[in-house]
């Protein structure tokens, strides 16, 4: 019989299967400029859709919801918006904790926003979301990995940025949902690159395409040759890994070498998946894997959380028109 080397791709996921990654997760971003006191209005508003909005956003097809309480200066605006490869139970429960963490992450801030891999919640006391097609002008999250690709980096970053594009493509033009997934055959060392690309349900086709364009255009080329990163902003968000990290078949599937047009494959309609217990750190398959701090405008995340000489996360905020 035949014996073969496993590729060391194949090796590190499986071993990512068994082993939780650094913590740091879930990102807030906290607005630091108007603040609620304990017992006001602005709290009572802010219990009330915390009762209301994970059931609607988690029945609803879209897995999103807002919700508008009171009037100014003490008016709430809120919106949550999950994966949409996730099920209304997973949906649910993220939410509901999020709306645990942010205000204990947020303290008495009026504008708050917390992400998870399976879902995002955002309040502020401003209704409509300034910043146009891109969103508004406030902190977002770019995550990478410090590894990289050692074997071909040049046509890793060329079969990502296509298959990043083809999957943004796919998302704002033939999702109900403004998501999608993408997957491309890459090389020995690691056999697969992933791809998901995501806007806020109530964007149009044409609004999801420019914010997705305007934050690949604005990051991607900063993740060099990084086997994993992500920029997650309130109104759309992109990633990409090489590993699994989302549930289902890709949506867009994309040979190597590069040649023609990706192949889109069928949407599936949503169905059950395991969901991963909510407030964990992201995609345990992953692993232990190292992470640098991106570093934009003027507010940076706090310190470094090193948790062993393996693995080192760390989140970033920018102030960007994301």
């Amino acid at each position: 019989m035949a014996h073969h080397l496993l590729p060391m791709a194949a090796i590190l996921a499986a071993a990512a299967l068994l082993v939780v990654p650094a913590a740091g997760y879930p990102w807030p971003v906290c607005g630091g400029t108007n603040s609620f006191e304990a017992n006001s209005t602005y709290q009572a508003h802010l219990d009330s859709v915390a009762a209301t909005l994970p059931k609607n956003a988690s029945t609803s097809p879209i897995l999103f919801a807002t919700a508008v309480v009171g009037t100014i200066p003490q008016q709430l605006w809120a919106m949550g918006l999950c994966r949409g490869d996730i099920n209304a139970t997973g949906c649910f429960s993220c939410l509901t904790q999020a709306f645990k963490d942010l205000p204990n992450d947020c303290s008495y801030d009026k504008d708050g926003t917390i992400y998870y891999d399976p879902c995002i919640l955002h309040y502020s006391g401003v209704r409509v979301l300034p910043g146009g097609d891109a969103g508004m002008t406030t902190g977002t999250y770019t995550v990478n990995t410090n590894a990289n690709v050692m074997s071909d980096p040049a046509r890793f970053v060329s079969l990502r940025a296509a298959l990043i594009n083809a999957t943004v493509a796919y998302a704002a033009n033939n999702s109900t949902r403004l998501f999608a997934t993408g997957e491309a055959d890459f090389n020995h060392e690691f056999p697969k690159v992933y791809t998901l690309a995501q806007c806020r349900p109530d964007r149009t086709p044409a609004q999801c395409q420019r914010c997705l364009a305007s934050i690949v255009a604005a990051n991607l080329g900063a993740f060099q040759s990084y086997i994993g990163g992500r920029v997650l902003a309130i109104n759309c968000n992109y990633r990409y890994e090489t590993v699994p990290f989302f549930h289902g078949p890709a949506m867009v599937r994309m040979a190597s070498p590069i040649s023609g047009a990706p192949t889109p494959a069928p949407a599936p309609a949503p169905g059950p998946a395991v969901q991963p217990p909510v407030g964990t750190p992201p995609d345990a398959r992953l692993g232990r894997r190292k992470y640098s701090r991106f570093h934009y405008g003027d507010r940076a995340s706090g310190p470094f959380v090193a948790r062993d000489e393996l693995s080192v996360l760390s989140a970033v905020r920018s102030l960007r028109n994301v």
